[in-house]
């Protein structure tokens, strides 16, 4: 067997590459309400831990206090203003909510 160079994919599984993309998006749609997690990361399996997990992990890190009542007061407004649309203009559409629609 003859061992060549390895690039990238060579440590991407397929089940990381879910976990960036899910991750990803998640990150983004909370940018999308001016929120930010600075510490986000993704945790790889781990049979080893005391705590077994067998799938990748995405771990928003350590909110404080102050932090935790800003996201929750800009989470707030942001379905405060959908419940306000929905009250003029009625439901959502599917097509309105699908991106590719």
């Amino acid at each position: 067997m003859e061992l060549g160079p390895v690039g990238r994919d060579y440590w991407t599984t397929g089940d990381r590459e879910q976990a960036e993309d899910n991750g990803s998006a998640f990150v983004t749609a909370f940018r999308r309400l001016g929120i930010d997690f600075p510490d986000i990361e993704i945790k790889e399996p781990c049979n080893d831990c005391h705590i077994r997990r067998t799938d990748h992990v995405i771990n928003v890190g350590q909110l404080t206090v102050t932090e935790a009542g800003e996201f929750a007061e800009k989470i707030d407004h942001a379905m405060d203003q959908l419940a306000q649309y929905r009250k003029l203009y009625g439901p959502l559409k599917e097509s309105a909510t699908d991106p590719a629609g």
